[in-house]
């Protein structure tokens, strides 16, 4: 009787899990070959959660402004994609014993951060969505990204390409972005959630498929804007 309790609990157990893993809309974003894609943006256009009320402002980010870091560290940028929500603002430490000279001239934010060391006199407000790309006048190799989300709803995919998103959070479409995608450095996909239900694998998993190109080793901020033809 016992045993049989006990067989009774762990199937229970694992049926609740399983339901649980299965109401989550799991996202899989792989290439043009099939691999996996590490650090693509996934981000949401949200209706509504379970428990919420709908309204005209639910997709944006309502959380008063956060300050956030991009560091730089044996001249890379630390890191390479920082994620913000529109509003928040920017600190951008040197933390290398060389000076740096911090630009953008990406639409969304073009700025000037002139040779410097240290720590800048004050962090900078993003209050347009989009992407920054970040350069350094000094060190041409250094190249960096900042996706500013205009939604609360912002995923970034592990080393398998897998990003999970709550079952309480409803959503129209998705935006998707990478630093390695052919079609735009600054402008990302947007796919519809009918699309994404029709591109659903037996694993019941949400394919994203990318195209996107092979990054060269320590890609320069100017061969990667002239590809673009900025």
């Amino acid at each position: 009787m016992k045993n049989r309790l006990l067989n009774t609990i762990s199937i229970l157990t694992t049926s609740l899990l399983l339901c649980c893993q299965a109401n989550a809309d799991s996202f899989l974003v792989q290439d043009q070959h099939g691999l996996p894609v590490k650090n693509a943006v996934l981000e949401f256009s949200v209706t509504h959660s379970a428990t919420d009320t709908p309204t005209a402002n639910s997709s944006k980010a309502d959380s008063a402004p956060k300050t956030l870091t991009m560091d730089q560290v044996n001249k890379r940028f630390d890191p390479e994609l920082l994620i913000i929500h529109k509003g928040d603002y920017v600190n951008f430490p040197n933390s290398d014993n060389i000076r740096h000279h911090v630009y953008s001239f990406s639409k969304v934010m073009p700025f000037e951060l002139k040779l410097y060391s240290g720590k800048p006199k004050a962090p900078l407000q993003f209050n347009t969505a989009g992407i920054s790309v970040l350069g350094c006048n000094i060190h041409d190799s250094m190249v960096g990204y900042i996706y500013i989300a205009d939604s609360t709803q912002v995923l970034l995919t592990d080393d398998q390409g897998i990003a999970t998103l709550d079952d309480t959070i409803k959503y129209q479409s998705v935006n998707v972005w990478h630093a390695n995608l052919s079609t735009s450095l600054t402008r990302a996909e947007t796919i519809g959630y009918d699309d994404l239900v029709k591109a659903s694998n037996t694993d019941g998993q949400l394919v994203i498929k990318l195209i996107v190109d092979s990054p060269e080793p320590r890609n320069t901020f100017q061969s990667i804007f002239k590809k673009h033809g900025k």
